[in-house]
C-alpha cells in the first residue's frame, strides 16, 4: 500500500536528528520557561530535563538556554529552535488528536453471516443502541467461509476455529448444534434419504457433513438455488431439505414451519468473532462484549 501527501516534504534524514526525549525536554523547558515547569509537564524530575536538554546542546553545538536572575531564557539560538519545534509538536499533537476523534466517532462495520445478523443480532440490536446510541453499526453479510478482510471491517462473524484464522484474534461466540430440517409436510413424505436436498457448490462442507450422518449423498436428489441467503425460505417453502445451525432455524422449528429430520451430526459448531491482531478501537470492544453477553442470555 502505498500514500501520498498532499504537500511537498524534505526527505527526513531521522540519523541525524537529536533523540526525540531531548527535544521534547527543550520544547518544554522553551514553553514553559524553566526546567521545573517542564518537568511538571512531563512527568520527570527538573535534573533530568536539564540533562536533555544540555544533551541536545551538545547535538546542535550551540547553548539554547542561560540562566538570567532565578530563572531561565533563551538564548538567540535557543529562540531559532524553539519556534519551529513548539510548531512541529502543535501540528503533531493535533493531527494525533483529530485522528483519535476520527476513529471514537466512526462507526462499526462487520462482515457477517447473512443468517447470524437475521437470527441473533437485529433482534437485539435495539437494546445495544439504546444502550450505546453513539455507536453507529452496520453489517454486510458474506459467506461463512470467505475470508475477513479488516482493510474493510472492524469485525467478522463466522463459523469455524481459530485455527481457521491464525492471523487475527477469535472470541468464541456461539456453540451450536448442527440441525437437519425441512418443511413438515416433506419431512413426512420420505425418509431422509429420500428427500431431495438443498446442498451448495461442492466447496462448501454441506454433502460432506451430511454424509457423516450416514446418508449416501450419491443418491439424493440435489438442489442448488444458488444464493445461500435464499436457502432458509426455500426449505420452508418445501423445495427441499437444509442442514443449520439451530440457532438459526429455532425460530423456524418453533413456529412450525420447519421440522427437525432423525439425523444426528457428532460434533458442535462455533461462531467466532473475528478482530485485527493490532488495536482494537474501544467502541469495537464495546460492541463485542455487548453481543457475547447478548447471545450468551
Amino acid at each position: 500500500m502505498t500514500f501520498k501527501l498532499d504537500y511537498k516534504m524534505a526527505e527526513i534524514d531521522w540519523h541525524h536528528l537529536p533523540p526525540l526525549s531531548s527535544l521534547r525536554a527543550f520544547e518544554a523547558t522553551a514553553r514553559l520557561q524553566g526546567f521545573s515547569a517542564a518537568a511538571r509537564a512531563l512527568n520527570v524530575t527538573p535534573a533530568a530535563v536539564a540533562q536533555q536538554v544540555r544533551s541536545l546542546e551538545s547535538e546542535v553545538g550551540a547553548k539554547l538556554v542561560r540562566r538570567e536572575g532565578r530563572g531561565l531564557v533563551l538564548t538567540e539560538a535557543g529562540q531559532q529552535l524553539a519556534k519551529p519545534m513548539t510548531e512541529a509538536f502543535s501540528l503533531l499533537a493535533n493531527g494525533i488528536d483529530g485522528l483519535r476523534q476520527r476513529e471514537a466517532s466512526r462507526g462499526i462495520r462487520a462482515t457477517t453471516t447473512t443468517f447470524i445478523v437475521d437470527a441473533v443480532i437485529l433482534p437485539k440490536l435495539c437494546d445495544f443502541w439504546c444502550a450505546h446510541p453513539e455507536i453507529p453499526v452496520s453489517f454486510v453479510p458474506g459467506a461463512c467461509l470467505s475470508p475477513v478482510d479488516f482493510d474493510g471491517f472492524d469485525i467478522g462473524i463466522r463459523i469455524g476455529t481459530p485455527e481457521d484464522w491464525p492471523d487475527y484474534r477469535c472470541e468464541p461466540l456461539i456453540e451450536c448444534e448442527t440441525v437437519f430440517v425441512a418443511a413438515p409436510k416433506l419431512a413426512a413424505s420420505a425418509a431422509p434419504q429420500d428427500l431431495p436436498w438443498i446442498l451448495g457448490p461442492a466447496d462448501r462442507p454441506d454433502a460432506r457433513m451430511l454424509a457423516e450422518t450416514g446418508i449416501d449423498v450419491d443418491r439424493v436428489a440435489r438442489r442448488d438455488i444458488g444464493e445461500i441467503s435464499l436457502e432458509i425460505e426455500a426449505a420452508r417453502r418445501g423445495i427441499g431439505a437444509i442442514m443449520a445451525t439451530d440457532v438459526i432455524v429455532r425460530r423456524h422449528l418453533d413456529d412450525g414451519s420447519l421440522v427437525k429430520l432423525d439425523l444426528t451430526y457428532p460434533r458442535k459448531s462455533v461462531y467466532h468473532v473475528i478482530l485485527p491482531s493490532g488495536p482494537v478501537r474501544p467502541s469495537v470492544r464495546t460492541f463485542v462484549d455487548w453481543l457475547k453477553s447478548s447471545v450468551a442470555t
